[in-house]
This record gives C-alpha cells, structure tokens and sequence, in this order.
C-alpha cells in the first residue's frame, strides 16, 4: 500500500516522475488534467507525466491511419478507442495508451460509457510510441492489465509485444491481430514520413497494401 508520505519529482526530457503517490493522489491528477495534452501513467506509487511532443504526435497520427488502412482494406470490425485510460485499483496501475483498439474482444464490452477492466476485457491492441526508450513502467502497467498485443515505436522500429503466459512481454515477427501483413512494411513508412501530406502519404501506403499484402494474402487463400 502507498502511504503517499513523502512526494518526490524527477524530470527527464519530455516526462516528470511522482514518486510515493497514492491511489488517490493518481485519480486527483487523472480529473485535474482530463482536458491536457499530459498522458499519466501509474504503477504503484510511480506516477508518470509525459507532455506531447510534435515527433510523438506526428508518428502516433500516422499509426492511427495504418490501422485505418489496414482494417478498411479486409473490412476488419474495429472499435477505436484512442488514449481512454484504463487503471485497475486493485493492481494500482493505471495507463494512456497512446492508441488502442478492440477487435474481437469489442462484444465483450458491457458498458461503453465506461469501460471497467475489472468485468471488462483489455484492448486487443495498443500502440505505443516510444521515442526516448523510458517506457518501461507504461510497458508493465499494459501487461498487468493483460494487453494481449503491444506495438512499440522508437522512430526507427516498430516492435510487435506478445503476452505471455507468465504475464511478460516478447518481441515477435508477427501481429496476432494482422497477422498478413509484413510489419517491417509497415515499420518502414512510419520512419519515412516525408514522402508529402497526410493524404499522399496514406495513399501511398493503401497502394502499398493493394499492390503487395492483399494478392499474397489471397494467392494464399487459393492455395488452402
């Protein structure tokens, strides 16, 4: 149990470190800065500040149309749910994804005005950008909420995270979720983001998609 005794601060770069926090010092500062641009991240005591960065926003726009391309091009049901925080008092974690999203899980959600972890499924997938490598606590609070499967981007590799069975994390090939698509593809228009606006760039990763993933992903099917 967190007493909250003693407060103490640590600034990096781009995040603030709350240390000895409890419970509901983190639910103080979850209603004080529901309307910022600050993501907060919880585990045990450790409350974690992170303000936006341009570099972080402009990869987290592009993952987000990825997944747009991705799911629209196999007419996959998706629920997108952005950053929604999820925490579970009982573990004293709480976490703001950058990205998350329910696939098959989506029917399981009982109340969508408020998402319990406790009843409630986890996402099927988040996404992380993670440009400073100091994730390492929000990397902990997604596998102690049971994320099945976590996409981590440094600006140069896109990382698939699989849970295990004894509730850690592994580095895989291969999304569960999209498991036809090459994510070394996908890694590699996320580092090259200057190929012109939003807009050509999405189409050019769509073109990518029908001219390359889909003929393979059906030759396979032909040949099942």
């Amino acid at each position: 149990m967190v007493t909250g005794e003693s407060w103490t601060i640590q600034k990096t770069t781009e995040r603030f470190l709350l240390y000895n926090i409890p419970w509901e010092g983190y639910q103080s500062f979850l209603r004080i800065l529901a309307e910022s641009a600050v993501r907060l991240t919880y585990h045990q005591g450790t409350l974690e500040l992170m303000r936006a960065s341009f570099f972080r926003e402009r990869y987290k726009v592009l993952a987000r149309r990825v997944v747009d391309v991705l799911t629209e091009e196999r007419e996959m049901a998706i629920v997108a749910i952005g950053s929604t925080t999820f925490n579970r008092e009982a573990l004293e974690v709480g976490v703001d994804p950058d990205l998350s999203y329910y696939f098959s899980n989506a029917g399981r959600i009982t109340d969508w005005d408020h998402i319990d972890l406790e009843v409630d499924p986890p996402p099927d997938l988040t996404v992380e950008i993670d440009l400073t490598n100091e994730a390492r606590d929000r990397i902990r609070v997604f596998a102690a909420l049971k994320i099945p499967e976590v996409w981590r981007f440094d600006g140069e590799v896109l990382e698939v995270l699989r849970l295990q069975a004894a509730g850690d994390y592994q580095i895989v090939p291969q999304s569960k979720v999209f498991s036809w698509v090459s994510m070394e593809g996908v890694s590699r228009f996320l580092r090259d983001s200057s190929i012109g606006d939003d807009n050509q760039w999405a189409k050019a990763f769509r073109r990518w998609v029908r001219e390359t993933i889909l003929p393979r992903v059906q030759d396979e099917r032909g040949g099942e």
